[in-house]
């Protein structure tokens, strides 16, 4: 009985080892590829702001696993036309691959909220928007705010099916590996934009398990939006099924909601093929709901 449980506990103590070392050796492999600059932030990326005149902005929150960086050329179309777009960095993203495993939903909100908070101060017209997770955050901000309206490119306004079975698995297959990698390379069609991507292309049963948390309460908060609401997603989503999606998508309660699906792109449809139309796209709709005549004579009359 006692060389049993010695034997059991040997390796378990070995397996634990593995699992650290496999782990450090990922961490060390990110740090190899991706440069740690001012305050532990990845080179590149970095949160910004691109400045306009007037009373026009656009918060835009980047996706899961990624950074500011994934909306960037997005981001300077829209600039160009007149709007005031900023790119904050969310929490645990864009850092060290061990920064990634500490980061919670309620952080992430906390962040967002802070940052549409500050935009609202010196903006009379504030859009929220965002990339996949970044797009489940605007919902919420939409949905307690005054924001006037939301530009959603791939949200994630559900569970997605493949990861419900990581996070009901996650305490399995967490005991043999704390890194799992996912279907990152099937995001991005586009080769050019996919070497270019800053992200940690791994996953972690805490940053599964508060991702989870964060599409459930999303959801159920859908029906509680009423600006008017963009929504641009890839036929050929990897991450998104479109049957989930489409259902999702018809729990907004806006009454002026634009769906556009596209195709040649994957989730990350902000950095591969066709962002360019994507990004002219949602100026076109920008300004048919927020021209600057109409944001310039509401200032007026106030």
């Amino acid at each position: 009985m006692l060389p049993t449980a010695v034997g059991t506990a040997a390796a378990a103590a070995l397996l634990w080892v593995q699992r650290a070392m496999r782990a450090t050796l990922r961490e060390r492999r990110f740090g190899q590829r991706f440069r740690l600059g001012a305050e532990g932030i990845v080179a590149g990326a970095e949160p910004r702001t691109y400045e306009a005149p007037g009373n026009r902005a656009l918060l835009l929150l980047h996706g899961y696993n990624d950074s500011p960086q994934s909306l960037d050329q997005v981001a300077r179309v829209i600039h160009a036309a007149g709007w005031t777009v900023r790119l904050p960095l969310m929490p645990g993203h864009g850092r060290s691959l061990r920064a990634f495993d500490q980061w919670t939903e309620q952080e992430l909100l906390a962040h967002a909220r802070e940052e549409f908070t500050k935009l609202r101060t010196t903006h009379r017209t504030v859009v929220v928007g965002g990339l996949s997770m970044g797009g489940a955050l605007a919902c919420w901000l939409a949905a307690e705010s005054d924001a006037a309206g939301v530009v959603l490119y791939a949200p994630m306004l559900f569970v997605p099916r493949p990861m419900q079975v990581a996070v009901s698995t996650a305490r399995l297959w967490s005991l043999f590996s704390k890194y799992v990698s996912g279907g990152g390379k099937r995001s991005i069609h586009d080769a050019a934009a996919a070497k270019e991507m800053i992200a940690y292309g791994a996953s972690t049963r805490r940053s599964f398990e508060a991702l989870e948390r964060l599409c459930l309460h999303t959801t159920a908060r859908l029906g509680f939006i009423h600006s008017p609401v963009l929504v641009v997603q890839s036929e050929e989503d990897n991450r998104l099924p479109r049957d989930q999606s489409v259902h999702a998508i018809a729990r907004i309660g806006s009454n002026d909601k634009t769906v556009m699906w596209t195709r040649g792109a994957g989730h990350v449809v902000t950095v591969d093929t066709g962002w360019k139309e994507l990004a002219d796209s949602t100026v076109r709709w920008l300004e048919s709901r927020f021209p600057v005549s109409s944001v310039g004579a509401t200032d007026a009359a106030s």
